[in-house]
């Protein structure tokens, strides 16, 4: 028996086992109806085919034939997707979730008999639209002044006590666009917006983010044109424009209210806070005081007092001493502190509260859930971590099944590509490049990173901003981040992966500068994240290879051909040539150019008029011209001086 018999034979095998497994599965669910079965979140190929009663490498077969590409036995697959599977060999497949973890409480049947809660407006807006400043004046106090250049650099919350007594939580978020992550956070816990329009600069990109993110969030809004006090003011064009960009204002027959203000004189500021309340009363924001709390954390840092987190409070209440868990943490409260400072014994819903606690430092934009216990809380991060795991166990399997099929592509081009290389593939062609800035597999150089910031939230948007940074010849690399202040670690990790470091909006200590320039590593400190990003596009601009141009300094040309007796029977040719233009000078380097093909290019041997050596010859002079390594001169050939000229490029 052949190959292709054998191949034949052990194919009809696999089909009959395959048509065995499913005629079973058949006959199983027409006996019995279809199977039920609980399937977890995350479950393992191998697991699900013990679990389905399929011999592994047949189940693998068949994920095949379903569409399932690059898979193995250790592969992890969502519980939906599995469902699907299930469901194929005649199971009635149920999700279960993991009951380690810990959920939010379903949403009340009958919110109306629930207590009411103060309504969260985030104010939204342009870059230096005058955001702060409105709530500068709804707070009587000054933050603007507080912050870098002017510019917010991330989420502040507070609570107002307004003239009626009422109380409004508003969220300040940033402006400016590596914050992007930041304003959709604060869309998505917001109950109201309240979108800031300058007068004299009208509707502008991020105010356009900015109603796409309250649009995505199906939150009410308030448009302010702010400026009016200004030359300039254009508030009918701020209208229109808005309208353009789908804003339904009142004035164009829509329901949007547009109120005009003046953050520094307060004009118009009563009728603002009019109506946000008119809005919120219409809302009617109610949440149960008691039960467990949930909230969202908007900000972390790490404090001289310890590890923070800012939180707001969407149900029950936080009492210290209450155990809570974010993401892959947990802490017991030690400290409530409000906006002031100051510390406080609960907070209810609609509070934004500052907490301290934590055993890591939460991620901004992580649900916060309270747990009855400590053990609870250890539990459900535990149980959260070992997700998360599985997750990048997933994604990296992933990762590695698509890295192994471009490279499978690569080596057959490569291999199509000998024949015409005469025996050589392209690999014996290229180089790899510098350490701090290795070619990736599209051919571009990457540059590593490590961030350090003040809070969790500036130093995501860094990382954003950094990474918006590239071209398809020299691409950023993040390769730490965190919030915090820089460390010897960090300097050491920086050296050693060649990486630049990055501080934003905290002090570097003196040993820690000393220490990154005792070790070659720079260092980019600064305060508003818009002259860090020209700096780390000058960083990216610094690894791109020049634009190089030739100038040509002087032309031969070759009106004689004679040989020269070097040594016992070896002779050179000498080209006995005419400058017509420019100058030529010995230290130059030349080029051979016949019918506009080069012939030769390098450095002189000799450069003489008559027998005596010269260092240059102008225009209109003769001259003899000799190369040590080309000898094939012809009557009529170009000589020409001439250097390169490297220009420096710029992302």
């Amino acid at each position: 028996m052949n190959d292709e018999d054998t191949h034949a034979a052990y194919e009809e095998h696999l089909a009959k086992q395959r048509e065995k497994a499913e005629r079973k599965a058949r006959k199983e669910a027409e006996r019995t109806g279809p199977i039920p079965i609980a399937l977890p979140d995350l479950i393992s190929i191998s697991n699900l085919a013990l679990a389905l009663k399929v011999e592994k490498e047949l189940f693998l077969e068949q994920l095949a034939e379903l569409g399932f590409e690059g898979i193995n036995l250790e592969s992890i697959m969502a519980g939906d997707t599995a469902a699907l599977v299930a469901q194929e060999y005649g199971y009635e497949p149920t999700v279960v979730s993991d009951t380690e973890d810990l959920k939010a409480r379903p949403p009340p049947a009958d919110p109306s008999v629930l207590p009411p809660r103060p309504p969260v407006v985030t104010i939204m807006g342009h870059v230096d639209h005058g955001k702060t400043t409105l709530l500068d004046y709804l707070r009587k106090a000054s933050v603007a002044l507080q912050e870098h250049g002017g510019i917010t650099q991330h989420i502040g919350a507070f609570s107002v006590n307004l003239t009626d007594g009422k109380n409004i939580t508003f969220l300040d978020t940033p402006g400016h666009a590596a914050f992007l992550t930041m304003r959709q956070r604060g869309a998505n816990v917001t109950d109201i917006v309240v979108l800031v329009v300058a007068a004299d600069d009208s509707v502008k990109p991020q105010t356009i983010e900015a109603i796409k993110h309250a649009r995505a969030a199906k939150v009410p809004m308030v448009v302010a044109i702010n400026k009016i006090d200004k030359e300039g003011a254009r508030i009918d064009h701020c209208k229109a424009d808005l309208a353009t960009n789908g804003v339904e204002i009142e004035d164009y027959g829509g329901d949007v209210q547009v109120v005009c203000v003046s953050g520094k004189t307060g004009q118009g500021m009563d009728d603002l806070e009019e109506n946000i309340l008119a809005l919120a009363e219409m809302l009617d924001m109610r949440a149960e005081t008691d039960g467990p709390a949930e909230g969202w954390i908007l900000e972390s840092s790490l404090k001289p007092v310890g590890k923070a987190a800012t939180i707001l409070v969407k149900r029950g209440t936080l009492r210290p001493g209450d155990y809570i868990a974010a993401g892959t943490t947990w802490a017991k409260i030690r400290h409530l502190r409000n906006e002031a400072g100051d510390e406080i014994m609960e907070a209810p819903p609609g509070t934004p509260v500052e907490i301290l606690g934590w055993r890591d430092l939460p991620s901004a934009g992580d649900e916060v859930i309270q747990a009855p216990d400590e053990g609870r809380a250890k539990t459900a991060v535990e149980y959260r971590a070992g997700l998360r795991d599985r997750e990048k166990d997933a994604k990296a399997h992933e990762q590695i099944v698509e890295q192994r099929r471009l490279h499978q592509e690569k080596r057959a081009l490569e291999d199509e590509d000998d024949s015409g290389n005469n025996g050589k593939s392209r690999r014996e062609y290229g180089t790899w490049g510098t350490t701090e800035a290795a070619p990736t597999e599209g051919g571009a150089k990457t540059v590593n990173f490590v961030v350090k910031g003040d809070v969790h939230g500036s130093v995501e948007a860094v990382c954003t901003s950094i990474l918006e940074i590239g071209s398809n010849e020299v691409q950023p690399r993040v390769l730490r981040s965190a919030a915090g202040h820089l460390i010897e670690s960090d300097v050491e990790h920086a050296a050693a992966s060649r990486s630049t470091l990055v501080n934003f909006n905290q002090p570097i200590m003196g040993h820690i500068k000393a220490l990154a320039e005792a070790n070659g590593v720079p260092i980019l400190d600064h305060n508003v994240i818009y002259h860090l990003h020209d700096d780390v596009r000058n960083v990216l601009s610094s690894h791109l290879a020049p634009d190089v141009s030739i100038k040509v300094l002087g032309e031969a040309e070759v009106l004689q051909v004679f040989p020269i007796n070097v040594k016992g029977r070896k002779f050179n040719n000498i080209a006995g040539c005419r400058i017509r233009n420019g100058t030529v000078a010995k230290t130059n380097r030349f080029r051979v150019v016949r019918d506009g093909q080069t012939m030769h290019d390098g450095e002189l041997e000799s450069l003489k008029h008559v027998k005596k050596d010269i260092m240059e010859a102008k225009k209109g002079s003769e001259c003899g011209i000799g190369f040590e390594d080309y000898q094939e001169f012809e009557v009529g050939d170009v000589i020409q001086a001439y250097e390169e000229v490297r220009t420096k490029r710029s992302l």
